[in-house]
């Protein structure tokens, strides 16, 4: 197994806090160019956007930072989880399997509702 050696002051750092706020948007932007893009197929009457390489193109274009920032944002709240969150057993095996089965939303919830109410987190504002 491999250990990082990534410490606490890592994790809840100023600059990965931001880092992680932007990720936690770019993950629910993911969703909603994903929406946008199927709602904008069905109203053309299209099956995909073969039919307009610049569309295809724009979306692609659009879709990179959701897929980037809910990477980040997946892999870091992972992170948190096995190392750093003192939740009892039941929160933490209910964001497991919102962590597990709802990427990336799963991780986006867990960075808003678990992640920045680290008591920690309030001590380096």
């Amino acid at each position: 197994m491999v250990y990082l050696p990534i410490t606490k002051g890592w994790i809840i750092s100023c600059i990965a806090r931001k880092t992680y706020f932007g990720c936690a948007l770019a993950a629910f932007a993911l969703y909603g160019v994903v929406f946008a893009g199927n709602l904008a197929l069905r109203t053309v009457g299209a099956r995909s956007f073969e039919v307009s390489p610049t569309v295809a193109t724009l979306v692609e274009g659009m879709l990179v930072p959701g897929i980037v920032g809910a990477s980040l944002l997946y892999i870091a709240m992972w992170y948190f989880w096995f190392n750093y969150d003192d939740s009892g057993l039941f929160k933490r095996t209910v964001w497991f399997l919102f962590l597990y089965f709802l990427f990336p939303i799963g991780s986006a919830l867990y960075y808003f509702l678990v992640y920045r109410r680290c008591p920690e987190l309030r001590k380096h504002t």
